[in-house]
């Protein structure tokens, strides 16, 4: 597998390993990108990128729709080229890679008010295909940060002007004698003071030559504290966090071979000298064909964890759905309940924290919602895609998505 493909590959599992695809559209979308990695040609006559408030009842509050005038012949790039947040002020910011027909490409941001209606909207060029954005960040100044899985972090003021890049990978490589070769970020935590906190796999994930780096660093990228983790097995981590008695928490994919098995999901919590102190599994469908399930978040609160993950059987049926499960388990690991989420409510605001829009959750928006977002002002049906989706500070939600005309 060439560079290209084993980047797409990657692209698509926010946590860092290799995620199960839940379709035959999805892996079929990276084929054909892959082929077309380089030169991509575009076919739409215009995209358009649409925002969509929601209250905590999933009742529609606005509809905006933004042109992409510089775009009017190509597609804005797929799902993990895009992240969007809530900013201090309710309003949003969105950050995303467009591309023309020719294959050129620019970094662009843009600021909406608290109604959707556009501030301002800047454009950066780009030619470093570091093209998956992992985070975004709103600092105290009212200024942005953009995070890229290769490591680099673009800087914006609060006008959405450059204020410059760092390499974060860098000066977390080139400390204390560590080999760097295929560091990956697996999380990332901003502390009050301003600093970040990074998770990250530095080598081949499934291989036994994988290590974990903790490392902590500045906004402008000096590096603070580097942790080397002494993780027995670490192969298969799809998420990790510290938790409160300075130990870990991992998950992990785990293959049941056995007649009606699949893939489920290994839940290990560590002490603080990396001992594992209790696993556990979980995974729910009927079994009666392979079952995937995918790890989404965790997270840590008051005496026990909290997962999120998605169920859902192998199938020839493209329009196969996915469970999204939510589970609790006690401070032993013990389970004590998976319920399903059945709407948007029922997604936590921890998965969100990380720092931008998840697009895992497309299958809890209702029908109605996403036929008036594909249609509004005048839409004329085009094709609807690439939607993601974050919580707000008022307890409602809002999606992003891009409208397709054409082609």
């Amino acid at each position: 597998m060439d560079g290209s493909a084993n980047y797409f590959f990657k692209l698509f599992d926010r946590g860092g390993g290799l995620q199960f695809m839940k379709n035959t559209v999805v892996i079929s979308f990276i084929i054909l990108f892959i082929l077309a990695a380089g030169c991509i040609e575009g076919s739409y006559i215009k995209t358009e990128t649409v925002l969509v408030k929601l209250d905590n009842q999933e009742n529609i509050q606005w509809i905006s729709v933004i042109q992409n005038p510089d775009y009017a012949t190509a597609t804005a790039l797929a799902p993990g080229f895009y992240q969007f947040i809530q900013t201090s002020d309710n309003g949003f910011f969105v950050s995303g890679y467009y591309s023309n027909k020719s294959g050129y490409t620019v970094l662009r941001i843009f600021k909406t008010d608290s109604q959707g209606n556009l501030l301002w909207d800047q454009q950066l060029a780009d030619t470093s295909m570091g093209w998956d954005i992992r985070w975004i960040l709103q600092w105290d100044d009212g200024g942005y940060s953009v995070l890229r899985r290769d490591g680099q972090v673009l800087t914006f003021d609060s006008a959405g002007r450059a204020q410059g890049a760092t390499n974060m990978m860098a000066s977390i490589c080139q400390t204390h004698g560590t080999v760097c070769y295929d560091l990956t970020p697996i999380s990332l935590k901003q502390n009050p003071d301003g600093s970040l906190d990074w998770i990250l796999t530095n080598g081949n994930i499934s291989t036994h030559e994988t290590t974990l780096i903790a490392a902590t660093v500045t906004r402008n990228g000096t590096l603070l504290k580097k942790e080397i983790l002494p993780l027995t097995n670490p192969n298969g981590v799809r998420d990790i966090i510290r938790t409160d008695d300075n130990g870990w928490l991992l998950g992990k994919g785990y293959r049941n071979d056995a007649p009606g098995g699949g893939i489920e999901i290994l839940i290990e919590k560590t002490s603080a000298s990396s001992d594992i102190s209790w696993d556990t599994v979980l995974g729910t469908c009927n079994k009666t064909a392979f079952c995937y399930n995918d790890l989404i978040g965790m997270h840590e609160s008051g005496d026990g964890y909290d997962i999120i993950y998605q169920s859902y059987l192998q199938h020839s049926n493209e329009s196969l759905p996915v469970d999204t499960i939510s589970a609790r388990l006690d401070s032993k690991g013990h389970i004590v309940r998976q319920e399903k989420i059945t709407d948007l409510s029922g997604i936590p605001a921890w998965i969100f924290s990380e720092g931008g829009s998840r697009s895992d959750f497309v299958d809890l928006i209702p029908k109605e919602v996403l036929d008036s977002a594909a249609n509004a002002h005048g839409g004329n049906n085009p094709r609807f895609g690439e939607i993601s989706l974050t919580r707000t500070k008022d307890g409602g939600c809002a999606l992003q998505g891009t409208r397709y005309y054409g082609g």
